[in-house]
């Protein structure tokens, strides 16, 4: 008898975990009419990070590195390193954690437009800020800067004389529309269609939304998505 029990309590649960799968699968198949496939060969990923923050190390290390890994050619990846920062008349008037948090930030756009037109460069840069023990807002370092080929000198001349480029303005105006419309960091948008349930199906299962997108085009040889 307790054989038997056993057998159907698991039979149940399989059967519950696969009816689960399906809704996923299906949920995210409806999501990708509003985000659309390929353009150009490419599927943009915009990501707006904030330094300090736990819930964006967590995604650039369980979900953009591998899914970067996996369909690194398809790619294309932009971070937003602004968060919920406020600046009014050229001042910071709110840093998500402390004004730590709005130097580190600056100090990113600053890198990240350096290495402009390498995105494999700007990732493993991020991916380093964004591990223990997140060397520039824990530490003051420059690490990630270094190890990335960066001339710590031009890096922090950026950092300091923010008037003579556009960088702040850019982010601000980049991060203003997601940071409202979904309301978290990191926020993901995929092909610039800011939409709060692509971003919550993203925030989890990157890869299989990109998969998904992938195996809708023929011609890019992706198929067998699974959730």
């Amino acid at each position: 008898m307790n054989i038997v029990v056993f057998t159907s309590e698991w039979n149940i649960k399989h059967a519950m975990a696969a009816r689960l799968s399906l809704l996923l699968t299906l949920t995210i198949i409806i999501l990708i009419n509003s985000v659309g496939g390929l353009e150009n060969g490419k599927i943009k990923i915009t990501v707006g990070t904030t330094a300090g923050c736990s819930d964006t190390v967590n995604f650039i290390t369980n979900q953009l590195l591998p899914t970067y890994r996996k369909y690194e050619r398809f790619l294309e990846i932009e971070f937003v390193a602004w968060g919920r920062t406020r600046r009014e008349n050229g001042v910071f008037t709110f840093c998500q954690f402390n004004a730590m948090n709005c130097w580190v930030n600056r100090m990113h756009r600053c890198s990240l437009d350096m290495m402009k037109g390498n995105q494999t460069r700007q990732l493993e840069f991020m991916s380093c800020e964004f591990s223990p023990p997140l060397p520039v807002i824990l530490r003051e370092s420059y690490d990630c800067a270094i190890s990335s080929g960066l001339n710590v000198v031009d890096v922090d001349f950026c950092l300091n004389n923010p008037h003579l480029d556009s960088l702040d303005d850019v982010a601000q105006e980049a991060a203003a529309e997601p940071v409202s419309a979904i309301n978290f960091i990191p926020y993901i948008i995929i092909n610039d269609n800011t939409d709060v349930n692509v971003h919550n199906q993203a925030l989890r299962r990157l890869s299989s939304v990109i998969c998904f997108l992938l195996a809708e085009d023929p011609a890019s040889g992706v198929t067998e998505c699974q959730i």
